[in-house]
């Protein structure tokens, strides 16, 4: 079943959403999140070999995930969807919760899949003014790049 890209580079980053009197997000750092370490380890060879300024951060589930952003409070997360322990839509709902706890900035996140989004992340990624956005597996490194790039600045 095909995955609605929506990876336009027009679309804005992190920073252009006001974070009002909160804390915003730290530009030099991104969470990869993938239960597959084999596409972890491709995916940070990619971006570390074309981004060598920021600092990529590795999670195996999405519970990992979270306890590392509610540490480093990541720019950028990438999120495969389907995982076990939490999946890829619980931890933005639960980054999400935190952030809005915390009066933090909300973070950019692209979620990478290769089976058809449920409709929440479809809604979350199509909102006005989202720096969400889902890319289907197989994605190439020039896309993956350019995608995690325009949400970093």
């Amino acid at each position: 079943m095909p995955v609605l890209e929506t990876s336009d580079a027009s679309k804005p980053g992190p920073g252009s959403q006001d974070p009002g009197n909160g804390r915003a997000c730290n530009r030099g750092r991104m969470l990869l999140c993938d239960d597959e370490e084999s596409i972890r380890l491709l995916f940070e060879m990619i971006l570390t070999e074309d981004l060598p300024d920021v600092d990529i951060d590795l999670a195996g589930n999405g519970r990992e995930a979270l306890e590392m952003f509610s540490q480093r409070h990541h720019a950028v997360l990438l999120m495969d969807l389907h995982m076990p322990v939490m999946d890829g839509q619980a931890a933005f709902d639960a980054v999400r919760e935190l952030c809005k706890t915390r009066r933090w900035e909300m973070p950019a996140f692209v979620f990478c899949t290769g089976f058809a989004p449920p409709d929440t992340v479809v809604k979350a990624v199509e909102a006005d003014e989202s720096p969400h956005c889902l890319l289907s597996k197989p994605v190439c490194g020039e896309r993956l790049v350019d995608t995690v790039r325009t949400r970093l600045t």
